[in-house]
């Protein structure tokens, strides 16, 4: 996993409530993030590191890192596969 990601220039958003709605203009498909996601979606954009998006939501879920680290990493990986985010 990069230790960074970038949005898609690809990818709108729109927020709903705590969620987020992203359209992707290449393939006109429609992505949503809950809460969570729309948390991680936020840090991406700001510039942070994987490491510390995993250490603050560790921190403000009371999980741990590896299980926060897993999660992601699948996360992550959807978002790459559906060209939300790329390796910045």
């Amino acid at each position: 996993m990069p230790d960074r990601y970038c949005p898609s220039p690809d990818a709108l958003e729109s927020r709903v409530g705590d969620e987020i709605v992203l359209l992707h203009l290449g393939n006109s498909t429609y992505y949503g993030l809950d809460a969570v996601g729309a948390q991680i979606w936020a840090l991406l954009k700001e510039g942070q590191d994987t490491d510390a998006i995993r250490d603050r939501l560790a921190a403000g879920y009371g999980v741990d890192r590896a299980t926060i680290a897993a999660d992601m990493a699948r996360f992550l990986a959807d978002l790459v596969a559906h060209d939300i985010i790329r390796a910045a």
